[in-house]
């Protein structure tokens, strides 16, 4: 069961449950941990202990610890943050959380989250004043599930607390957690309730004199009943219950590490393995041209009794010297499991055969002795496979070293030494340049006129054969208003903030860039970037994923097309999109025209995030890109998927780019986002970088 909402994502990492600080004085914002609003600290440090993390940051008089346990008796997480002023003026500081709610299954939610999102109620518990949320069953064999959030404040509060459980409300439509409406010095709203997009946030004003401590415990709970975690509440309603969970869990840790014979440092070591599985990159996986020339389909592995659907780490071994690296996976098999992190555990032993079988049979017999440990009636799940590589194919054997996230060579030496020697992957460093407004930024676009029934965002035109969508500053649709462009073969829906996504054949099992089924956010798969490369400036057609708050966007949806104009940095952009009869391919024309008496010196930036399959998470790993030497367009391929084994994705600009990536890190930035990449923030050119091994995607630059 999955209680908050939480996606595997390398290259931004912004999923997850926050606390945002604000001071009231100043409207100044900022977060307890890094994300979700990136604000720069005056210091940052992160400590990951066995019991808990622990986040710590100043910014200017003000330190904040925070602190997160998971308590060892109960289904239920603690966050505290602790605040300090060092400053001689009192100061009023807002504290609000935030808890994306899924409470479903892991693979429930990923596969159509707006319709799981639909089966949750929340409501307030007046008493306590803790939120609550129920998720109604669909059937007579679901389970109850309930969860509950939970405010305790040490320290001189200010005014009344505040509540929120809709996201939409929360964020605001177009808006993502990295700066929400609700963050902007207005009232949390109160909504409860079928709020059809539900979260957990609760607020309270803290008052501190100049020295003064003050203390904020946000407890999410879950359980099988509402009595259940309505006891929870009440047990951990008071000051003293993070102490106790706090102990508690350092003790469990303990306790947990003495039973494995393991030390707190080896778990150290098994945790930043399991990132590596849980967050893929390039450091701990074969060189790209390997992953390549090995990629292949899934069913290839079945004949091993590996089914794929888990992530894969291989250790290749070849000499009795490496049994000692053989011991430390295995008995990272065994924390792992005690976590609850699922993976497929991989041994090839890749010594030639004999008649003894030395090394195999110990291999054999340590595994053995692991799962001898496991806990009485426990049917672990993932498995650990000890292989011989001469008994296996050429083929196969590629195929598993494409296909893993992680792979160790015995030959390497010890856990510590290869984690140690590979810490740092490819590191894309680009000098930042300030993005400046424009001085004179032209004319708006021309509103139309003359809309039949018009609503004040949009109506119809051209008799009824186009509808158009005016957004002026602040303004946006309550929901995504899309257009369904396609043919028989091949098609894409958009927003009217040119948010969409493409597909090929059907449009959940074949997507080709990302769609996201998040009505609040509503996130780009695809877009376009103009950048004045003298100035800086830089502009999209679209009102996503870069909007000018003081512009003009107009959207047209037409039967098989999508027309939008803006103006920008003294520009007239128009952007066309449409599916041709009988193609798979969707067309994007751009249109800039120069409206300054300048001659203009521009790039032109496309953006495409593969999917190549029904899920991101899944295919990442296994898709590869290339560029075609004739044309030079970008090609992508997932060899991994049934559907998409044989087909080829690609995008290009007419052959006129003249630089490229297929690396998303490199172009948005590690802990960025599309509103303004990284990779479009310095002089250098995109790398040139494609091939396998990394977050994929097609960008290129003419």
């Amino acid at each position: 069961l999955s209680v908050t909402r939480w996606r595997s994502d390398t290259t931004c990492d912004d999923w997850g449950s926050y606390i945002y600080l604000r001071d009231v004085e100043s409207g100044d914002v900022w977060s307890a941990s890094y994300h979700p609003t990136r604000k720069a600290p005056d210091s940052y440090a992160v400590l990951f202990n066995e019991d808990r993390a622990e986040y710590s940051r100043r910014d200017g008089d003000l330190t904040t610890t925070l602190d997160v346990v998971v308590s060892a008796e109960d289904d239920s997480e603690a966050r505290r943050i602790a605040i300090s002023n060092s400053g001689r003026t009192p100061r009023v500081i807002e504290i609000t959380s935030y808890v994306e709610l899924s409470l479903a299954t892991q693979l429930a939610d990923v596969a159509h989250p707006a319709f799981s999102k639909l089966f949750v109620e929340t409501e307030r518990l007046a008493s306590s004043g803790a939120l609550l949320a129920q998720r109604r069953k669909r059937g007579p064999d679901d389970v109850d599930v309930f969860a509950a959030h939970l405010m305790v404040v040490e320290g001189k509060t200010v005014g009344n607390i505040e509540f929120e459980t809709d996201r939409s409300q929360f964020l605001g439509r177009g808006r993502a957690a990295g700066a929400p409406r609700a963050m902007e010095g207005r009232s949390l709203s109160g909504s409860t309730g079928t709020v059809l997009d539900p979260i957990f946030a609760l607020r309270s004003r803290i008052e501190l004199g100049p020295g003064a401590p003050a203390h904020v415990t946000y407890w999410t709970m879950v359980g099988s009943s509402r009595d259940a975690v309505l006891d929870l509440i009440d047990k951990n309603g008071t000051a003293t219950s993070f102490e106790r969970a706090a102990a508690l869990a350092w003790t469990q840790a303990q306790v947990q590490l003495h039973h494995l014979r393991m030390s707190a440092g080896e778990a150290a070591q098994f945790q930043r393995l399991a990132g590596h599985l849980l967050y893929p990159s390039p450091s701990l996986r074969p060189p790209s041209d390997m992953i390549q020339e090995g990629a292949g389909p899934q069913t290839g592995l079945w004949s091993l009794g590996i089914s794929g659907d888990l992530s894969i780490i291989v250790l290749r071994v070849s000499d009795a010297e490496h049994i000692g690296i053989v011991r430390e996976l295995v008995q990272a098999a065994d924390y792992w499991r005690m976590k609850r992190l699922v993976f497929d555990i991989v041994i090839l032993n890749e010594r030639g055969s004999s008649y003894s079988q030395e090394l195999q049979n110990e291999i054999e017999s340590i595994v053995r002795t692991s799962l001898g440990r496991a806990q009485f009636g426990e049917r672990p799940k993932g498995g650990v496979f000890v292989l011989s590589a001469h008994l296996i194919s050429p083929e196969i054997r590629e195929l598993l070293l494409s296909a893993a996230r992680v792979v160790l060579v015995g030959q390497n030496g010890r856990l510590a030494g290869q984690l140690q020697a590979r810490r740092t992957s490819v590191v894309h460093e680009r000098r930042r340049y300030p993005r400046r407004s424009s001085q004179t930024p032209g004319s708006p676009v021309v509103r139309p006129t003359g809309l039949e029934y018009f609503n004040g965002l949009g109506g119809f035109a051209k008799n009824g054969r186009e509808y158009v969508i005016v957004l002026g500053p602040g303004q946006n649709p309550p929901a995504p208003w899309i257009n369904v462009v396609a043919n028989p073969i091949f098609g894409f829906q958009v927003s009217e903030s040119g948010a969409g996504y493409s597909w090929a054949l059907n449009s959940r099992e074949r997507q080709v860039t990302p769609w996201s089924n998040d009505p609040v956010r509503n996130p780009p798969g695809q877009c376009f970037f103009v950048r004045d490369d003298e100035t800086w400036e830089l502009c999209s057609p679209t009102a996503s994923p870069l909007r000018d708050e003081d512009g003009v966007y107009i959207a047209r949806h037409g039967q098989g097309y999508s027309r939008f104009e803006h103006n920008a940095c003294e520009l007239e952009l128009e952007l066309l999109e449409y599916v041709p009869l009988a193609d798979p391919l969707k067309i994007s024309r751009l249109k800039i025209r120069n409206t300054s008496n300048r001659t203009r010196r521009l790039s032109v930036t496309s953006y495409a995030e593969w999917v190549l399959g029904p899920s991101r998470r899944v295919s990442a790993v296994h898709t590869v890109t290339a560029i075609d030497e004739i044309t030079k367009a970008i090609l992508a391929r997932n060899k991994w998927s049934a559907d998409f084994g044989e087909r080829v994705a690609f995008v290009d600009l007419g052959g006129r780019q003249t630089s490229w990536t297929g690396d998303r890190t490199e172009f948005i930035g590690r802990n960025g986002n599309l509103d303004y990449p990284a990779a479009l923030c310095g002089r250098l050119p995109l790398s040139n970088r494609v091939g396998a091994g990394f977050d994929p995607c097609g960008v290129l630059q003419a």
